[in-house]
């Protein structure tokens, strides 16, 4: 990897994606996310199981996995308090850091879901800046393939 390229982060994606399937928790597989064309990488994992048991989460219409290069993973709770207030956006910090192991996100999703451990919501932490080239952080974000053999480079 050159001193400016930067790595594909759709591989630590796939990696939570399977890392969340082996603890049981179906999802959708790492999707590309943030804006087209802007610096930050970001990545999606919709949950599709229903997980709307937990107190916390009783009002959920849908669930997410998101993260991005500058904050790490959030579990994002959309909500529908009512008719007239539409939806409702909660970000949920694992304050995990930006690039935790996948099993180590896994299980920790695994126990919020599980109703044994609670997130703060809120404003969430800044590890790094997008703007900011770390060779560090591109050889570890580079150590998930983007490709695996046989793949046809479609988003799983």
């Amino acid at each position: 990897m050159g001193t400016r390229e930067r790595a594909d982060a759709i591989g630590y994606g796939r990696a939570v994606a399977n890392a969340l399937t082996a603890v049981g928790i179906e999802n959708s597989g790492a999707t590309p996310a943030g804006e087209p064309g802007k610096l930050k990488r970001a990545l999606s994992i919709s949950l599709l199981e229903l997980y709307w048991h937990i107190p916390d989460f009783g009002n959920s219409v849908r669930m997410s996995l998101e993260w991005d290069e500058e904050h790490g993973w959030a579990l994002l709770d959309v909500n529908e308090p009512g008719a007239v207030r539409g939806h409702a956006y909660t970000y949920h910090d694992l304050d995990l850091g930006v690039l935790p192991e996948p099993a180590k996100v896994a299980r920790l999703v695994d126990s919020v879901l599980a109703g044994e451990e609670r997130l703060s919501g809120g404003c969430r932490r800044r590890y790094r800046m997008a703007i900011k080239h770390n060779l560090d952080f591109e050889a570890a974000l580079a150590a998930y393939p983007a490709r695996l053999p046989g793949d046809s480079g479609a988003p799983q």
